[in-house]
């Protein structure tokens, strides 16, 4: 579970910013979109209860998508720094505005709760070093579990063993931990777990049609109950997986590459398994007709050989599916682009409605997602889970979270103050340039 994840110095944010999805003071769908936790993970004077959604508007190279791209950096520091030759920390992007940003810290902090236990994350990068680094959890009450300052690291009851702990200027302490045996190595396994269950989609995320061939196809009959829902016209579908190269036998590879330049509508989705390579489609079945609309037999249609056929919109969908049902089946966090890209409005909202439901979401599952369409807005939200992006003249995102506004009222249409300007600067296109 993500309570709170704050970032600064990197992409278009400079300072600080917050996205939390620890619930406000506000009683809106209390219980719908909002889930509570054990309240001793938290100080007395602080709501128990978390989001079960969020969902960031902006205009276009507004900062959206830059809120996830912060906390997958985040992620992919925590599980690929200690691989030097992934060059993640060095990789960091500052602000590119200012050209003295790459003077000032990057932060990145997440507050989760795994395995009931509060844990506080975070680090900062300077000069493409870690520059500090810190853990912190409570059961019942906050207790430092480590804490380091360039390279000297402070750890919670293995104080003996603190001189002998050498961890690369550019690795952070908790990806190297696994290579240490410390009392403390349970908490940091548990932050650890959390990065690796924090699902990420991106548009066209690779593996994400083989998602239908888990759990004995559940999530596909999920899926096709939905496209069912959203008269979509597909009757059933089966994951396509041919082997297209070993990557020992070069001559395969080249042939694989030549093909693909020659013919790139024959591929769909390139994953990698051991030594293999893999090209996945989606095979999808539609019911074909006679004049008197009695089904005579079915036609088969690929999502990606086939192109033309599908709309875009299917093809996002299908992409997209199969992870938010694995979230909601697993209770994952999900970071989702674009959730209403190429849908209509009624799916895209069936989507967050999935995470903003007893039924669907039992098990508590939190989505954090971008979206253009204000409409949304305007459907069962609560304040808390609104939040703007904007910039100033310099391009200088700032992430804010309608709550934080006062004079709103939880039965404005806040699509239309939205649009009008009352929540956050929107490009004025009719000004002279």
């Amino acid at each position: 579970m993500l309570v709170n994840f704050r970032f600064g110095n990197t992409k278009s944010f400079y300072n600080e910013n917050q996205l939390s999805l620890q619930a406000a003071s506000i009683k809106e769908f209390d219980g719908i979109n909002t889930f509570s936790v054990n309240k001793d993970l938290f100080n007395q004077d602080e709501n128990n209860s978390l989001l079960k959604s969020a969902i960031i508007f902006g205009a276009n190279a507004s900062g959206k998508s830059n809120v996830l791209k912060c906390l997958t950096y985040m992620r992919n520091a925590v599980l690929t720094s200690s691989s030097p030759q992934m060059g993640t920390i060095q990789n960091n992007a500052y602000f590119v505005f200012y050209k003295d940003a790459v003077d000032k810290e990057s932060l990145f902090e997440v507050e989760i709760i795994q395995n009931n236990i509060f844990y506080r994350y975070g680090f900062t990068i300077l000069h493409g070093k870690v520059n500090k680094e810190y853990l912190f959890k409570k059961q019942e009450r906050l207790t430092q579990v480590f804490n380091r300052e360039n390279n000297k690291i402070d750890v919670m009851g293995d104080k003996i063993y603190e001189n002998f702990i050498k961890v690369p200027e550019a690795t952070l302490f908790l990806s190297a931990s696994l290579s240490f045996n410390l009392a403390i190595s349970k908490y940091m396994n548990d932050v650890i777990e959390w990065f690796r269950n924090l699902i990420i989609v991106f548009e066209h995320n690779a593996n994400s049609l083989d998602i239908y061939t888990m759990e004995n196809g559940k999530y596909k009959n999920q899926a096709l109950n939905i496209l069912k829902k959203a008269d979509i016209g597909i009757q059933n579908m089966q994951v396509i997986k041919d082997k297209v190269a070993n990557l020992k036998n070069i001559n395969e590879l080249l042939a694989f590459d030549l093909q693909r330049q020659v013919n790139p509508n024959q591929y769909g989705q390139i994953k990698q398994e051991n030594e293999n390579m893999y090209n996945i489609d989606l095979d999808t079945v539609y019911n074909v007709y006679d004049r008197d609309d009695n089904i005579v037999k079915n036609a088969e249609v690929l999502l990606y050989r086939d192109r033309g056929f599908h709309s875009e919109g299917t093809i996002r969908l299908l992409c997209y599916l199969g992870w938010i049902l694995y979230a909601l089946d697993k209770g994952n966090v999900i970071l989702l682009d674009e959730i209403d890209s190429k849908l209509h409005f009624l799916v895209a909202d069936y989507l967050i409605k999935m995470f903003n439901s007893i039924d669907h979401n039992p098990n508590n599952a939190q989505l954090i997602c971008t979206a253009h369409n204000v409409m949304l807005m305007d459907d069962n939200l609560r304040r808390d889970q609104i939040y703007f992006t904007c910039k100033n003249t310099v391009g200088v995102s700032e992430l804010s979270s309608l709550v934080d506004y006062t004079n709103v009222r939880k039965k404005d249409l806040f699509s239309k103050k939205y649009l009008a300007g009352f929540y956050s600067n929107l490009p004025n296109m009719n000004k002279k340039v």
